[in-house]
């Protein structure tokens, strides 16, 4: 899905170019100024549909993520927020714990390195 919003992004931008050097050579005659001008106006337009084509919309955004943080797909962003906290906090435990474990373990090496 993301390579043929791409496709068609380049699409727009190079009929956007198109449309832009065709406004330039008439925004040059000073008789056909009133029509390049509005041609710029649209191809200006182009150029900004193309760049939405490209940025992902609302519900992409939020599933990705929801993805990437590795919660549940359906439900409120403040329980989102909730569950992140939690996974936030057991897994800020085990690794205090697991690095508590092995500062101990190296106090003991060193004491019997050192004759204590």
């Amino acid at each position: 899905m993301k390579i043929l919003r791409g496709l068609g992004a380049v699409v727009v931008w190079l009929l956007a170019t198109v449309v832009m050097i065709l406004a330039a050579v008439l925004c040059v005659t000073l008789i056909l100024l009133p029509v390049g001008l509005p041609l710029m106006a649209l191809g200006l337009r182009l150029y900004g549909y193309g760049v939405q084509l490209l940025v992902p919309s609302a519900p992409e955004m939020k599933r990705g993520m929801r993805k990437r943080l590795g919660l549940r797909a359906h439900g409120t962003v403040q329980g989102d927020v909730k569950r992140a906290g939690k996974r936030g906090k057991k897994s800020g435990r085990r690794l205090r714990k697991r690095a508590g474990r092995t500062a101990h373990r190296g106090r003991k090496h060193l004491a019997g390195v050192f004759g204590g």
